[in-house]
């Protein structure tokens, strides 16, 4: 490749891809500290609760015993939060959008200083490697999550053939009793 071509290459490719990578690891990791600093708050507040209430009494909402009710929706909550966490897995994707923002980087470096596999080769040779190597990257990491986005969908139709068997077995385990019951 030609001087300008590497380098428009490095400028058009590479570095919007990293900082594209970048961008999403930084909001995945606020995402998912955010979800924990919550989960942890709002579970620490439950006993306090417990306590307030039981040393101190005061109603609240025209109730005496009020602790449960407001422990069952902080509660609540922190479901709701766990499930979105679990659901959106943030920290899975920090860490993978991090991973593949730093290989794009190392490879970036070791071209930049023709170390590693880009030592004792021609320029030529480097750019080729270098271009090779970061598309190699990007699609492995592309790969990566098809093969995930595959792997929950056929863990989720799995999941509904086994709920599909257990009704179908707790219909037979009823028709049954029904049976012994009449005979």
């Amino acid at each position: 490749m030609e001087k300008h071509l590497i380098e428009k290459y490095i400028d058009e490719r590479l570095i919007p891809q990293r900082k594209w990578y970048e961008i999403k690891a930084t909001y995945n990791k606020r995402r998912f500290m955010s979800y924990q600093k919550i989960i942890i708050l709002l579970g620490a507040l439950i006993p306090l609760l417990v306590i307030v209430d039981s040393t101190f009494s005061f109603s609240i909402f025209g109730k005496d015993e009020w602790s449960g009710f407001i422990s069952a929706i902080i509660s609540a909550f922190i479901a709701v939060i766990a499930g979105f966490d679990k659901l959106q897995q943030p920290q899975t994707s920090w860490y993978n959008f991090r991973a593949s923002e730093e290989i794009l980087k190392k490879e970036e470096w070791l071209y930049k200083y023709a170390a590693g596999p880009y030592a004792d080769l021609t320029k030529k040779e480097a750019e080729k490697l270098l271009v090779e190597r970061i598309e190699g990257a990007i699609s492995s990491d592309m790969a990566r999550f098809t093969q995930s986005k595959h792997d929950k969908k056929e863990e989720s139709d799995n999941q509904k053939a086994e709920n599909e068997e257990s009704e179908k077995n707790e219909i037979r385990k009823t028709e049954a009793e029904d049976t012994n019951a009449e005979g």
